[in-house]
């Protein structure tokens, strides 16, 4: 709009001088005037030739605000379409060149001016409007860095949001993983315990049942047997049921709900688990929960692998850094020779839930020397330190 107005003013301003006093060349004037008012509007055929060939065009209409400043009788407005020229040398170009331009426009003027004025004159005039075109140059260069600037921050905010999206869907996934691997290590748990327990209930009390037709004594043994494997199955629902309830870490802190897990081991498989605890402090409530998870996974693999009734966990904060350890002094195995048994043993899924809290895990294991499992975890810095 300015462009258009601005150039409005320049035409009725100088045709008015032109065809009031109705001068011989009124018609060179509108002449060059119309020339290149339709190499400037965009909307006429000439843009679209010249407007790929930027030098060519200023080129052009350089020539053509020229002839109208050495046109007698040497109207001086026609300077200020040097200005529009300014602008979109800046919007065509590169920087550099476009100021090149502007500079030739000062000259240009220049040379018009003391054409139709006189040194003292033209030269008097001439740092008013270089001054007017470097500013509208500069402006227009700040326009074209500022347009610049927005889309490439409209193709940044579309790759962030395409980044976020995709982070979406892959935290969807590994929540989904993680879900399967849960329900899948619960499948396990049912099969290696309930389901045992139940089939030996089965034949428990088959054998009951013949025992009261043919020896009704020995009976009574065998309906205790299968009280005992009644009560050690429901201690095993009663356990993965717990598992299944979101674990109270985030409520109480980790060391209480260890305790409550321990106690219930020790009831479900006559697993006796120490507790320690050496320092003060609190990770992250994620971070806690996934150790309660390791914790859980540990411990049922002494109940299952290592042939023995204890074990210790300890929680040590020191040095800047909270260390998990589950040691036992089981038979132990050779880890080198059996990763297919590390695998099976759930240590594989241990270490994921480690990593995946920023955790370091390490297992210690020798045959008839029992085993350790490290998590290491560095504090976080600045956090409330809690008992």
């Amino acid at each position: 709009m300015g462009f258009y107005l601005t150039l409005a003013g320049v035409a009725a301003t100088g045709l008015t001088a032109y065809f009031t006093d109705g001068h011989e060349l009124r018609w060179a004037a509108a002449g060059l005037l119309l020339a290149f008012t339709l190499a400037a509007i965009p909307c006429q055929w000439p843009i679209n030739f010249l407007s790929r060939r930027p030098n060519l065009y200023l080129t052009v209409q350089t020539g053509l605000v020229l002839g109208l400043l050495l046109l007698p009788p040497q109207i001086q407005t026609w300077a200020v379409l040097y200005i529009l020229l300014s602008a979109q040398a800046m919007l065509l170009l590169p920087q550099r060149i476009g100021f090149l331009w502007i500079g030739l426009f000062t000259l240009a003027v220049g040379a018009g001016l003391v054409y139709g004025g006189g040194w003292i004159d033209g030269l008097i005039r001439v740092p008013l409007f270089g001054g007017g075109y470097f500013f509208f140059g500069t402006f227009a260069a700040a326009t074209v860095r500022s347009e610049a600037d927005r889309q490439r921050s409209e193709a940044l905010l579309a790759e962030l949001e395409d980044a976020h999206r995709r982070l979406k869907d892959y935290a969807a996934q590994a929540e989904e993983l993680a879900a399967t691997e849960e329900r899948s290590r619960l499948a396990r748990e049912l099969h290696d315990s309930v389901t045992q327990s139940i089939f030996s209930m089965t034949l428990t009390s088959e054998s009951a049942r013949i025992l009261l037709e043919r020896d009704p004594s020995k009976a009574a043994s065998e309906l205790a047997r299968l009280q005992e494997l009644a009560k050690g199955a429901l201690a095993e629902m009663r356990a993965l049921i717990h598992q299944l309830r979101p674990t109270l870490v985030g409520e109480q802190g980790l060391v209480p709900a260890l305790q409550n897990h321990l106690a219930a081991v020790k009831n479900r498989s006559g697993l006796a688990v120490q507790l320690r605890v050496e320092g003060e402090g609190r990770l992250r409530r994620e971070q806690e929960e996934g150790l309660f998870r390791i914790v859980q996974e540990a411990l049922n693999n002494v109940s299952k692998h290592a042939e023995t009734d204890s074990a210790v966990v300890t929680l040590k904060i020191e040095n800047g850094c909270f260390s998990l350890l589950v040691k036992d002094d089981g038979i132990g195995f050779d880890p080198s020779h059996l990763k297919s048994k590390l695998d099976s043993m759930g240590m594989a899924s241990m270490r994921e839930r480690a990593e995946q809290h920023g955790g370091a895990f390490s297992v210690e294991s020798h045959p008839g020397e029992g085993t350790l499992i490290r998590v290491d975890f560095p504090t976080p810095s600045g956090d409330r330190s809690d008992g």
